[in-house]
């Protein structure tokens, strides 16, 4: 998947908000979107190679969005819903090693007060499924989440109920970046979300992982990765 028409390189240099990055591009500074709201731990460093999409817009406060982060010989997504898309991508060419055996499936399904990402049809059963963004990775080692997550912990609770019922519930874990060797909770940030990852698994939702290429200007999903909870 491509990122843009029109990218352009440019340098890192601060975060005055969660939205925002100030980025020298060309020798000018500008400020550009950041669609990732999370900390970003070890990412945005003042010096570092970014590269951005140049989408000028009437409705848009800023030019440019900031896409990828170079960290060390790896570029790393700050593009969250790029994961939503990249499932997609896979679902629509059957392309995912875990699911396997459905008819169909439908995206942004809405159940009861919630909205889940994608609902798959299979002969006897339906799936529901969420995808979740990784961008901490310490050593090798994802880390979710990087920011107390509610929606998280209320989806995984909807899971466990989903399983409950009969239904097939699944979280798919995707880290964008090439260095992820396993995806586990971050206890630390959000020990609820752990504490139900944890539930969700023993009552039988199933917990997938993915990594992936990323160059600078297109990103797939990669390799599968454990869970290690």
């Amino acid at each position: 998947m491509r990122f843009g028409k029109k990218i352009v390189e440019g340098i890192f240099l601060e975060r005055p908000n969660r939205y925002l990055a100030r980025v020298e591009v060309a020798g000018k500074e500008i400020l550009a979107h950041v669609p990732d709201p999370g900390r970003l731990p070890g990412l945005m460093q003042a010096g570092r190679k970014a590269r951005l999409i140049y989408q000028p817009g009437p409705k848009r406060k800023t030019e440019y969005t900031l896409v990828l982060v170079r960290h060390g010989s790896i570029w790393v997504s700050v593009f969250p819903v790029f994961a939503n898309a990249l499932v997609q991508d896979a679902l629509m060419k059957r392309a995912l090693p875990f699911l396997k055996g459905y008819s169909d499936f439908a995206r942004e399904v809405k159940v009861n007060n919630s909205r889940f990402d994608f609902k798959l049809e299979f002969p006897e059963r339906f799936a529901y499924v969420e995808v979740k963004s990784v961008s901490l990775v310490e050593k090798g080692v994802g880390r979710f989440p990087d920011a107390p997550t509610e929606r998280g912990v209320k989806h995984l609770k909807e899971l466990v109920e989903f399983c409950e019922k009969g239904y097939q519930g699944a979280v798919i874990f995707v880290s964008q970046r090439s260095d992820t060797r396993s995806i586990t909770c971050n206890d630390d940030i959000d020990p609820v979300f752990g504490e139900w990852l944890r539930k969700a698994r023993d009552k039988g939702v199933e917990l997938y992982g993915m990594n992936c290429k990323v160059t600078p200007t297109t990103i797939s999903l990669n390799k599968a990765v454990d869970i290690s909870l």
